[in-house]
């Protein structure tokens, strides 16, 4: 019986179910995007980031607003194909709405260091957000 015990604590410290990767982050708190795969975002355009309840992402993209899936398994993020609104903006702002979707969409991983959440793909920061 000793040894089913031991098993069972053994399978369930291997975690296989997905779980959210931003469980620490306070539900609909804004994040701006500052930096997105190493480059600032404009000032006049705005990125965000926001978690309104558990495994979902939504926010703003530079032109049109956005939302999806997120979640962990095996120690690896995976954030879903974005779902969102289709307006049409300027060149440069649609120039960042498309950096946003490309970098959200490599990202591995998730830090969130003082002030700072760091949405990492391959150990490089692909998006950074301040509250």
């Amino acid at each position: 019986m000793a040894a089913g015990a031991a098993l069972a604590l053994t399978l369930a410290g291997c975690k296989s179910d997905p779980t959210d990767p931003l469980e620490a982050v306070a539900p609909n708190a804004v994040w701006e995007v500052v930096e997105i795969a190493g480059k600032p975002v404009p000032k006049d355009i705005e990125v965000t980031l926001t978690h309104p309840e558990a495994g979902l992402i939504a926010g703003r993209s530079g032109c049109n607003h956005y939302n999806g899936r997120i979640s962990e398994q095996d120690g690896r993020v995976r954030i879903g194909e974005l779902a969102g609104t289709r307006m049409a903006c300027p060149g440069p702002v649609m120039a960042v709405e498309q950096a946003f979707r490309s970098a959200i969409a490599r990202v591995d991983a998730v830090e969130i260091r003082d002030d700072r959440l760091e949405l990492m793909a391959g150990g490089k920061p692909m998006v950074i957000a301040t509250p």
